[in-house]
């Protein structure tokens, strides 16, 4: 996973200045709003659960993570909750989750189950909501280093 590759102080910088703590709660709580939803259904979350295979303690961010990242499980919470959601949850929310875990693991040290499992897992859109996260962190210090030039 390129964006676990990605420096401390570069982390931070992006998370401090791109990624409000208003978006980071957002997400969270709509993570685990609709965990709680999905839970609501046994039979559709403990299918979810089988076919993802998660170790027995994970994370609800990343358990969500890798529900979402995955369309057809993501169609099938769409479709039982009568959710009138774009036909895949956009990438963006995703892939700012994915930051926000990796900077609390990588530059405040915190722990989440689950996280080993999230950086091994190659299923569903995990790659894609990793290249898309690396690629804002990228344009992010692009941007940074950016200068005005005056003739």
């Amino acid at each position: 996973m390129h964006t676990f590759q990605i420096a401390k102080p570069v982390l931070d910088d992006y998370r401090n200045n791109k990624l409000s703590t208003q978006r980071i709660d957002f997400l969270i709580k709509q993570a685990q709003d609709q965990l709680n939803e999905l839970s609501q259904n046994e039979k559709l979350y403990n299918s979810f659960l089988e076919k993802i295979n998660p170790p027995k303690n994970v994370d609800k961010i990343i358990l969500w993570m890798l529900i979402m990242s995955n369309d057809d499980m993501c169609s099938d919470y769409s479709d039982e909750f009568n959710k009138n959601y774009r036909p895949i949850i956009p990438v963006s929310d995703l892939a700012d989750l994915l930051l926000y875990i990796v900077h609390l693991k990588q530059v405040e040290n915190v722990d989440l189950d689950g996280f080993d499992f999230l950086l091994d897992y190659e299923y569903g859109g995990i790659d894609e909501m990793d290249q898309y996260c690396f690629t804002n962190v990228l344009l992010h210090v692009q941007k940074s280093k950016e200068v005005q030039m005056e003739f």
